[in-house]
């Protein structure tokens, strides 16, 4: 039975972290993380990503603003922002996160009555409230420590994604420009042709822009050029194939990348691990609702 403390396993006497996933909440990932000098590149989330900061400080890059969680508050990331993530002041950090499906929490936060309101949104990556760090607190606890059961830590998540979004969410209505629609089809193009040597003069004839109009547009949408858009791209594809149990040279192969020390290099800068060690730890841990998914995981 897993048991939570200060020591996370891990082989790095600098950068310990460990994934895990309790039946109990399908549709949620788990972090215990030690970072004492990781520097995260730039990259953005298909999740929502909730933590509370332990020990330490981290720092990261978000919306445009530089942004510090310290010890007790609560980090925040929502899908598609793109962020960084490095140690606050020369110190490390210490957290717990939580990277839920946005589907899951669209679907907890609806209106009564059913009205879908639109995935939720919270513009502030650093938030302060100890109610909602205790909850968090107690909920990874308890799962854990095998202390609790499928209707607590169901009623114990929904009260903290209730509470969390109720406080600091809204529902904001974005202004529909004419740019985004050529950003969309460029990015369902890198995609669909992940694999191919694509060339900037390529997307920016399909979006019908020219080449300098395009990048900076690109950009402007994603948070990211267009090359480092296809690379994170590529890194999460090869991060689904080895959950799937591929080796990492045909995870490479199939996510577009070069080789094997290529996906390596930028698996670890986005990820935090290497893929070696990310497949080597997703075998079941012996907790009963419970399996581990990496000594070295997603990272901020």
């Amino acid at each position: 039975m897993e048991k939570n403390g200060d020591t996370l396993p891990g082989r790095s006497e600098k950068n310990r972290t460990r994934f895990w996933r309790s039946e109990y909440l399908p549709g949620v990932l788990f972090l215990d993380g030690t970072f004492l000098d990781m520097k995260f590149t730039r990259h953005s989330h298909e999740t929502y990503a909730f933590g509370v900061i332990e020990s330490g400080a981290l720092a990261f890059r978000y919306r445009g603003e530089d942004v510090v969680a310290s010890e007790g508050m609560l980090g925040m990331v929502v899908p598609g922002e793109v962020h960084d993530g490095h140690p606050a002041l020369g110190r490390g950090w210490r957290y717990r996160m939580a990277y839920a499906d946005p589907e899951s929490v669209r679907t907890l936060t609806g209106e009564p009555g059913g009205k879908d309101r639109g995935l939720p949104f919270i513009g502030r990556g650093a938030l302060e409230s100890r109610e909602l760090a205790a909850l968090f607190r107690r909920l990874i606890g308890g799962l854990q420590a095998g202390t609790m059961d499928r209707l607590t830590a169901s009623s114990l998540w929904t009260a903290f994604i209730s509470e969390l979004f109720g406080r600091f969410g809204e529902y904001p209505a974005a202004a529909p420009r004419t740019s985004r629609g050529s950003v969309r089809a460029a990015c369902a193009f890198l995609r669909e042709n992940m694999t191919r040597n694509i060339s900037l003069d390529e997307l920016a004839a399909l979006s019908s822009l020219s080449p300098w109009h395009f990048l900076r547009t690109f950009r402007d949408e994603t948070g990211l050029p267009p090359h480092a858009y296809l690379t994170q791209l590529r890194v999460r594809k090869a991060e689904r194939l080895l959950r799937a149990g591929h080796s990492p040279s045909m995870a490479a192969a199939e996510a577009g990348f070069a080789d094997q020390s290529h996906l390596t290099r930028w698996f670890r800068r986005i990820v935090g691990a290497t893929p070696a060690a990310f497949l080597k730890e997703m075998s079941p841990a012996g907790a009963r609702h419970s399996r581990s998914e990496g000594e070295n995981g997603h990272g901020q």
